[in-house]
């Protein structure tokens, strides 16, 4: 297991900072990047692989400084939205070239190339050129170029943008074993509900700081206060029996209500309660998962800070 250290690190361009005083800690697993446009994800990201050096800190693998040690890049795996890929040459040659410079053996190259162009459904595109792909599509080869190696630190940034709905799902449970076979797993998303099904962490980015990190229940928790919402759909006596527990609650359409609790375990008591009260509850939902919250309140903040 290599593990990913970032250390106090200032990073951006022509002096100007963008990230400041990031500090972080990556093992094995999946860790979410979350933030608005603007946050500081790319140039974390950029920090991260060794491509953009920050003005001060340092980020470590396994104890080595990737700024000054250049071998050490050869354990991270980068997929950005600019590829770095030959638009002149086909999809398959592009991987093939990639393979000679991570130094691959010859033999089982073209497996490999074949497995990741399977993963990323790429097998249809694979003798086009890079340079008539949508952009979907070239950043999926990009995605392909990044597992190669199979390094066992990969940094992936918005990795689910452009991805079907199948495709999204079968890349998210081959993050998910990748994770569990040891490899550190940094993604930044903007689809929630894949970051929610996979995170091990998130860590929040805002204004190129970071304001919070841990399991999304609890970052909600944190951030916002009251962590859940509750969709229950049940008898005619649902809002009485709610109100009689202490709730109050937002009576919805066809037989709903929607009420606020403080976590999933307050949930089940709260479901418990009305059971026992002998109370008909034939649904219960949260309306949004707790990233959603975090994320909609970061995009206020940032809209609030543009206008001012």
């Amino acid at each position: 297991m290599f593990e990913l250290v970032v250390e106090g690190v200032c990073a951006g361009y022509r002096g100007k900072a963008v990230v400041r005083d990031i500090s972080l800690e990556f093992g094995a697993g999946v860790h979410i990047l979350l933030g608005p446009n603007g946050s500081g994800k790319t140039t974390t990201f950029r920090v991260l692989a060794g491509i953009l050096s920050p003005m001060q800190g340092r980020v470590l693998v396994d104890g080595r400084n990737v700024h000054s040690e250049v071998d050490v890049k050869s354990a991270i795996g980068l997929a950005t939205h600019r590829s770095a890929l030959a638009p002149r040459l086909s999809v398959v040659d592009n991987l093939r070239y990639w393979a000679r410079i991570l130094g691959l053996p010859p033999g089982p190259t073209e497996q490999r190339i074949a497995e990741v162009l399977a993963l990323l459904r790429l097998e249809k595109l694979a003798d086009q050129r890079i340079g008539s792909l949508s952009r979907g599509q070239d950043q999926r080869v990009g995605l392909a170029k990044a597992f190669l190696g199979r390094p066992p630190i990969l940094l992936l940034d918005e990795p689910m943008a452009g991805l079907d709905p199948t495709a999204a799902e079968q890349l998210g449970d081959h993050l998910r074993a990748l994770a569990d076979d040891g490899h550190t797993v940094v993604a930044s998303t903007h689809a929630l509900v894949e970051a929610h099904r996979l995170a091990d962490d998130v860590t929040v980015l805002h204004d190129g700081r970071i304001v919070g990190r841990g399991e999304p229940a609890a970052l909600r928790t944190a951030l916002l206060g009251s962590a859940y919402r509750l969709q229950i759909r049940g008898s005619d006596d649902l809002p009485a029996a709610l109100e009689r527990l202490g709730h109050r609650c937002e009576q919805q359409r066809q037989g709903t209500v929607v009420v606020e609790v403080a976590d999933e375990q307050a949930a089940q008591a709260l479901v418990t309660q009305l059971v026992g009260a002998g109370v008909g509850v034939h649904e219960v939902v949260p309306v949004r998962n707790p990233l959603e919250d975090v994320y909609r309140q970061l995009q206020t903040e940032g809209a609030n800070d543009g206008a001012a």
